[in-house]
């Protein structure tokens, strides 16, 4: 084997002027990281039978854990869910100041186009109220990811799984101190029954 195979490292240490007492050890070791654990395991030449020998099982060691574990998560995909605070990527919650001095709350979602320019909109929730600026958010982004690659999760399922998160945003208000007095009372409105 001439080219060094992907996640096998070699390990050569041996005693030093710093360390004369330290054993010896020379193998091969596999490492492999999946959704965060690290997957390791040392091949001794000496055991395997040689340098080669040892690189051999090493490498049919690494094959048959590749293909147990997951694939890698896509690295762009990742690092969005890590910044996701509402459970969807592409959609989250705001308040913007418009000017006024107050800030106003707002769903906002951003998708690709086909040419892979990045777009936005945004929803105002005293417009709209709260569950319905997120469904709006949610079928617009649904539509723009079927449009641009075919692939996009279910209205509903993006629904269920943002609002909650959406909500409790929201209900914190945009300082952490809960929400302004005319959000709360829009709020009252909607949570009040029907009068007959």
């Amino acid at each position: 084997m001439s080219d060094k195979p992907k996640n096998v490292f070699r390990i050569d240490i041996g005693p030093s002027e710093e360390n004369p007492d330290r054993h010896p050890t020379h193998g091969w070791q596999v490492r492999v990281k999946r959704q965060k654990e690290q997957h390791t395991k040392y091949f001794s030449d000496k055991r395997y039978g040689g340098r080669e020998s040892a690189l051999e099982k090493a490498v049919e060691y690494r094959d048959e854990l590749l293909e147990e574990l997951p694939e890698p998560m896509d690295p762009v995909k990742r690092s969005a869910e890590a910044r996701s605070t509402t459970g969807v990527i592409g959609l989250n919650f705001c308040w913007k100041d418009d000017g006024s001095g107050t800030p106003k709350p707002y769903v906002q979602l951003s998708w690709l186009e086909e040419d892979d320019t990045r777009r936005s909109a945004a929803y105002s929730v005293r417009k709209w109220n709260l569950r319905r600026a997120v469904w709006k958010a949610c079928v617009r982004l649904h539509d723009a990811r079927e449009e641009h690659d075919g692939e996009a999760e279910e209205v509903n399922d993006m629904f269920q799984t943002a609002f909650p998160n959406i909500k409790e945003q929201y209900e914190n208000g945009p300082n952490g101190n809960g929400l302004p007095e005319e959000d709360a009372e829009v709020e009252e409105a909607e949570g009040a029954p029907a009068e007959a």
